[in-house]
């Protein structure tokens, strides 16, 4: 496919030096290779953000950021308390959606990158992901409130109104990969009891647990809709086929749930697209490690961090 979208771009580019206009009987044709070379080509982005506490990180639109909107539930105090079995852990779930980005044949290959409160290898992180696959449903997300899960909601049937035969015969809507246990979440939007998400182990089944050792959390999920199937690539190395019998339309989701209020600097997740792995290595993976954000830092006086605005000390309080 290159080297005929080369062929085209170079006799455009030879025409427009000519000053003639390209046209020809596979004028419309040859645009559209083009067309859709750039939209392969194009960053991929969260273009929809559904929740009250989710918001992109300095306007980029492919990284987004959540907190705890209760401004006690600090990361020390979590950490002090997690061992007293806390019972008010508290959060809402808030999603991100690429709904202008629509696969529908082929592979296609994103990395996540998780960046969490987790700085240090000795401390809680609080800042869980699911990352994945849902229909491009066309809806007016202005109806969703301060929370929304995409694979279960109260009102997911509203959204099979908006099947369509694109969609293909699986009933597959959402799949997720869940960082903490690795497990596999799907749901069909319609039969399963109360809505409740069908968590599945895998072979290869991998998660962070409850510490990231202060590094940056790479997930790389490979859609190939020609076999039908999800791959999972973790921190670079091809973990296995979680999910099998996908056919249709897909966007990639994330769905996320920060327990600590903390900065966004280190509660956030980027999408990004990446070349596909054609071993089980990933080539492009390289560790990255929390950004060294000064909230996290003690002080004794009232200064606070420059990258996000919070006091460098945690609440005294707790």
């Amino acid at each position: 496919m290159a080297s005929e979208v080369d062929k085209v771009a170079t006799n455009m580019l030879a025409l427009q030096n000519k000053n003639a206009r390209y046209g020809g009987v596979n004028c419309d044709e040859d645009l559209a290779v083009l067309e859709e070379l750039n939209y392969l080509r194009s960053p991929l982005t969260f273009t929809h953000l559904l929740g009250n506490r989710i918001d992109y990180l300095e306007n980029d639109k492919s990284c987004i950021w959540s907190s705890n909107p209760d401004t006690s539930m600090t990361p020390s105090y979590l950490m002090a308390n997690a061992a007293e079995d806390l019972v008010d852990w508290s959060g809402a779930d808030q999603t991100a959606i690429g709904s202008d980005y629509v696969m529908t044949s082929g592979k296609h290959y994103a990395k996540f990158y998780i960046d969490t409160s987790s700085n240090t290898s000795t401390m809680f992180r609080f800042f869980y992901s699911k990352m994945g696959i849902m229909r491009p449903i066309r809806t007016n997300w202005k109806n969703v409130g301060g929370t929304f899960n995409p694979i279960y909601n109260s009102w997911f049937n509203d959204f099979l109104e908006h099947k369509t035969d694109a969609w293909g015969k699986s009933d597959i809507h959402t799949c997720l990969y869940y960082d903490y246990e690795g497990t596999a979440e799907r749901s069909n939007w319609d039969t399963e009891p109360d809505n409740s998400p069908l968590e599945i182990p895998w072979d290869g089944m991998e998660g962070y647990s409850c510490f990231q050792n202060g590094k940056v959390g790479q997930i790389g999920l490979l859609l190939d809709l020609d076999e039908g199937t999800l791959t999972v690539y973790k921190d670079g190395k091809r973990r296995g086929i979680m999910m099998r019998g996908l056919t249709g339309e897909y966007c990639w989701v994330l769905s996320v749930l920060a327990q600590g209020h903390g900065c966004p600097h280190q509660q956030n997740v980027r999408i990004e697209r990446a070349p596909i792995p054609t071993t089980d290595t990933d080539k492009t993976f390289r560790p990255v490690r929390h950004t060294n954000c000064e909230c996290g830092i003690e002080s004794d006086d009232e200064s606070v961090c420059s990258c996000c605005g919070n006091p460098k000390r945690y609440n005294s309080d707790y």
